[in-house]
């Protein structure tokens, strides 16, 4: 029934053969008129404005936000850019000159950006957000209506089915005779942005806007801002290749393709008389007022925005330190945290170094979790690296050794938990476009967190092992599933080690973009030991236990959200599958009035077989919005509910 309710057409046409003709024109437009625009350069100019209608303490909170949240309520800025188009379709800016009246010359709010250059003709209309209504396999979800202006011209009205973020509403005016759309008004709502959208396009058939408008709201917990954002394309003035990201407004004023109107001019004007009465009173600050700039201007705009610092073969980058999109909740591992880092250091284009450790504390646990990856990039374009990685894991503990300690000390003994520290050394290289191959070694220390109850049973507190290990990855089909198999084989004694075995991974996984944001994701995988000297502290590589949150989009699928954490390292073997649909019109966004929350929806299956544990299940159903992500988990063990859990993860301000 879901499936009929997703693709039941939505065409409301006149009964005109013509009309059809129109709209049938202007899907097929790019498959039999459009040019390649791989390659395509041409100048730009941009100019934006900021208005402040309502502010309050939270806007400082909102990332990209902040150099905006005190002093004035209107802010301009312009610049004048490169625009290359890529083969892939996407389209690169590289400013030359700018000005801006923005404190600190801060980039404020640079999602609006997407909508600057909609791709009419492609499947989503923003980079992979909103399904354009001019794509043929998005039709079911938008009404069209067609009004014949002239002999060569006609009118199309769209309007969405349902209400939800992933649509617009608007219209366009097209050739009757190709279907090319020669300009198009959209208004929408995505991102907690209410965004009007005006472009007209270039006379050539290379899909390439003449100029566009954005106007825009955004609202949040009080806060009103609204921005106008407006692009002139091919621009006859050219800027020397060495002429970089230089504020002159002087030169802007001698290049500007469009004039100033009086509200601009009257921004700029009240920014220059501040300015001049700022240096006329600089004498006279006081050091107080300094290093409430400071807090101001140096720790607090840390808190909030990511920081990035470039200085010649040197680049640094961290996450915000309040930063809710790494907060994650679920039943089993409780509240966590994580924050990024990183560092590159680049002799040239193919050699680089990097570093970028993530960082993260579980609450219900307690624990301070870490991943630091040091990694030589020598051959980008065959993905060669070498690779340091030193990190720690879960706390552990192992149903066989928590077995023995009750046996010993009754029912009520606390079970032991082992921390895990570990050292990986790797290097990487694809061999073939078909082949990639990664060898190395890996030493990992599990030791106990309390001695004391090991101690008296005379069992050993801390377990060391050192493998070799070898990772084969298989991509037979450019487009196809990757298979990958994993081997490690642990020396006892080398380094102290203590345990012994052999282990066995295979692994096979595809992510199959279907039509209109679909997809489907499906992930098979086994792994077992042919040798073990211990039952103690054995893990895999590929079924494990994450406790660092990860967003929608990185490993909801492939995961189980439910499995106790001790079944990870007890049994001498697993088979594991997992498979997800996703879309974002499935069931929820047709509900009326909230439907238009939905932005993305999810539904699982996951299955898992190991020892005294088969057949175990997962079934869930998430879905995703502006705010946040969710899920839903019930599990089965031999075909008997076992319980219910959920997974929320935060997700606003994503995109920004």
């Amino acid at each position: 029934m879901l499936g009929m309710m997703t693709f039941m057409p939505g065409i409301c046409l006149s009964r005109s053969k013509n009309d059809t003709l129109v709209i049938h024109r202007v899907w097929t437009f790019a498959e039999k008129f459009m040019e390649s625009r791989e390659g395509t350069e041409q100048n730009a100019y941009m100019i934006y404005t900021f208005n402040i209608v309502k502010r309050n303490p939270t806007l400082m909170l909102v990332p990209t936000m902040y150099a905006i949240s005190k002093g004035e309520r209107s802010y301009i800025g312009e610049g004048y850019y490169r625009m290359r188009v890529h083969d892939n379709g996407d389209y690169d800016f590289e400013r030359n000159v700018f000005s801006s009246t923005i404190p600190r010359n801060r980039n404020v709010m640079p999602s609006i950006m997407q909508y600057i250059t909609p791709d009419i003709y492609d499947e989503t209309l923003f980079g992979d957000y909103v399904l354009s209504p001019f794509y043929y396999a998005n039709r079911f979800f938008y009404k069209y209506r067609i009004v014949k202006v002239t002999p060569s011209k006609s009118i199309i009205r769209f309007r969405p089915r349902t209400d939800n973020t992933q649509l617009v509403k608007g219209r366009a005016i097209v050739d009757n005779a190709t279907g090319r759309v020669e300009n198009v008004v959209m208004t929408g709502n995505f991102d907690m942005t209410t965004f009007t959208v005006t472009v007209v396009m270039s006379d050539s058939y290379k899909a390439i806007p003449e100029r566009s408008k954005i106007e825009a709201d955004f609202k949040f917990m009080g806060n009103h801002i609204t921005t106008t954002l407006q692009a002139e394309y091919n621009c006859p003035t050219t800027l020397p290749d060495s002429m970089k990201n230089v504020e002159n407004r002087e030169m802007l004023d001698s290049i500007r393709p469009v004039t100033l109107n009086h509200i601009q001019q009257n921004i700029y004007k009240l920014y220059d008389e501040q300015q001049r009465k700022a240096a006329a009173d600089t004498l006279t600050v006081k050091k107080s007022n300094k290093f409430l700039d400071f807090m101001w201007n140096v720790v607090g705009e840390n808190l909030v925005n990511s920081q990035h610092a470039n200085a010649g073969a040197v680049s640094m980058r961290m996450s915000p330190l309040l930063n809710p999109l790494y907060l994650s909740y679920s039943k089993n591992r409780g509240l966590s945290y994580k924050l990024k880092l990183g560092a590159r250091y680049s002799w040239n284009a193919h050699r680089y170094l990097t570093l970028n450790p993530t960082l993260g504390y579980n609450f219900k646990q307690r624990q301070f979790y870490y991943v630091a990856p040091l990694r030589m990039t020598y051959n980008p374009k065959r993905n060669g690296y070498a690779e340091l990685t030193w990190a720690n894991g879960n706390h552990i503990s192992n149903n066989l050794l928590n077995a023995a300690v009750r046996e010993e000390l009754g029912e009520d003994a606390e079970a032991p938990e082992f921390k895990d520290q570990y050292v990986q050394a790797v290097n990487n290289v694809e061999l073939f476009d078909w082949l990639e191959l990664t060898t190395g070694v890996v030493y990992h220390r599990r030791k106990a967190i309390s001695r004391q109850i090991l101690d008296e049973l005379q069992l050993p507190h801390e377990f060391r092992s050192f493998a070799p290990l070898l990772t084969v990855r298989l991509r037979p089909w450019k487009n196809g599933p990757v298979l990958t198999a994993n081997y490690e084989h642990s020396i006892k004694g080398a380094l102290r080690s203590n345990l012994q075995y052999e282990r066995w991974e295979f692994d096979l996984a595809d992510h199959r973009k279907l039509k209109s944001l679909r997809a489907i994701n499906f992930r098979v995988g086994a792994g077992f030991y042919t040798q073990r000297s211990t039952d103690y502290f054995v893990d895999y590589t590929n079924f494990r236990d994450n406790n660092l949150p990860t967003s929608w989009e990185d490993e909801w699928t492939g995961q189980f959200q439910l499995v106790q954490s001790q079944w990870y390292n007890q049994s001498d073997y697993y088979i594991r599958g997992h498979i997800s649909f996703e879309s974002p019109l499935l069931a929820l966004t047709w509900i009326p009035g909230v439907g238009r929350l939905f932005e993305m929806e999810r539904v699982y299956l996951s299955t898992l077989s190991i020892d005294h544990t088969r057949p175990y299940f997962e079934l869930g159903y998430g879905f995703t919005n502006r705010y946040f992500s969710t899920g839903i988990f019930a599990s089965f063990l031999n075909t008997k509910f076992q319980r219910i859990g959920c997974r929320f993860t935060i997700e606003l301000f994503r995109r920004w």
